[in-house]
């Protein structure tokens, strides 16, 4: 049976909407998204809430803006129950198979805790972020942890608290993340190869272009499975992009993904067509890239351009990566083969004297003959000595 985490502490629980004065954080709101939060703000005290609005206010620029907001805001979007969840305590989960690796990993996020927290602070969290995470794994067997799951789960956690948090992630586990979750990674690579027909739409010499460089779509895996939380340092940027997620059709990330390396075309086209070349720019993204301009274009690409439209050309692109992987195994198998053939024939095909050569004793062979008749002229000159010695 679940209980509440007796580790959490009340400085990363939950706080209610409605206790807050909303109006003392209106000074850290930038002048230009003021109006903004004060219509959220409204939907948000409203009754009878608009949960579309809201849906459209997350999407466009600078999303839901503050951390108020979103506390309140992300449960509403996802449609989550107002009650927390319970999660296993920490006594409990510890013994789950996969405990070590999220330990491990979460041990490794540092760089994803607030700066200037002490050092208490960031232990509580990690412990907290281990609860939620082997929490949902526990409560649905079918799910297999991966790495970058943590990424996402903290990034909830620092904004909304442990409850809210946990309640969130077993919520995306079941939706917008359940293919990322899956024993192998084959539909998360499926995913992925709708990319390039994506670009392609943009602009065919790009997709061309990176297609012969033969960097695969790899570079784009923690982008995907992460929310680009992995990628990303500015902890405001990851939230203004999970707010973008959370509002939007969970395939929106395919387009953010194909959008951001077209932004990034140029740069692309000027380096060496080779995966090294290509890889070393798209793998690292600029802090000043202007990710408001490529949501827009996410979001008027997917309007336009449903998924559907590349259906058949990401089906012949698994034909051919399954026919390359096919053909890959057999020329691997091929040449185990071959070599053990050659082995074989090496030992068959060598001259009858060589092989007769290993039954001939040992004091005729060519090569030891000579070391044993100097052996044997030595010993019987001792001999010859010792004789010669006793007669005298």
């Amino acid at each position: 049976m679940m209980t509440d985490h007796a580790d959490s502490d009340d400085s990363s629980s939950d706080s209610s909407y409605s206790k807050v004065d909303f109006y003392e954080v209106m000074n850290e709101v930038p002048e230009n998204y003021k109006g903004k939060v004060d219509e959220l703000n409204k939907i948000l005290q409203d009754k009878n809430q608009d949960i579309n609005r809201l849906k459209e206010l997350a999407i466009s620029d600078g999303g839901l803006v503050i951390s108020l907001v979103r506390r309140e805001a992300w449960k509403l979007i996802l449609n989550l129950p107002s009650t927390d969840e319970q999660l296993y305590p920490l006594e409990i989960i510890k013994d789950h198979p996969e405990y070590h690796q999220v330990d491990m990993d979460v041990r490794r996020c540092l760089k994803r805790f607030p700066p200037g927290i002490s050092y208490e602070k960031i232990g509580v969290l990690q412990k907290e972020l281990i609860t939620i995470i082997l929490s949902v794994i526990k409560e649905n067997p079918d799910l297999k942890y991966y790495q970058g799951y943590h990424d996402v789960a903290v990034t909830f956690l620092i904004e909304v608290g442990q409850n809210e948090a946990y309640s969130i992630m077993k919520h995306l586990s079941s939706n917008h993340l359940k293919e990322f979750l899956k024993p192998t990674m084959e539909e998360t690579s499926y995913l992925l190869l709708h990319v390039f027909p994506l670009i392609k739409k943009l602009n065919p010499e790009l997709e061309e272009f990176i297609e012969k460089s033969g960097i695969g779509t790899i570079f784009a895996l923690p982008w995907l499975i992460s929310w680009f939380s992995h990628s990303l340092d500015q902890h405001s940027k990851v939230v203004r992009l999970f707010d973008y997620f959370l509002a939007s059709p969970k395939e929106i990330i395919l387009y953010v993904i194909a959008q951001l390396i077209y932004s990034r075309r140029d740069e692309v086209l000027n380096t060496e067509c080779d995966m090294a070349g290509v890889h070393t720019v798209l793998s690292k993204i600029p802090e000043s890239l202007n990710f408001e301009i490529i949501l827009n274009e996410a979001t008027k690409m997917h309007k336009e351009y449903d998924l559907s439209n590349v259906k058949d050309e990401v089906e012949e692109r698994v034909k051919l990566e399954a026919k390359l992987l096919k053909d890959q195994r057999d020329e691997n198998a091929k040449r185990k083969k071959d070599k053990r053939f050659a082995r074989n024939q090496e030992h068959q095909e060598q001259p009858a004297f060589n092989r007769a050569f290993r039954y001939v004793p040992i004091w005729i062979r060519p090569r030891m003959r000579f070391g044993l008749l100097f052996f044997g002229f030595s010993l019987a000159a001792g001999l010859w000595a010792v004789f010669k010695s006793n007669n005298n």
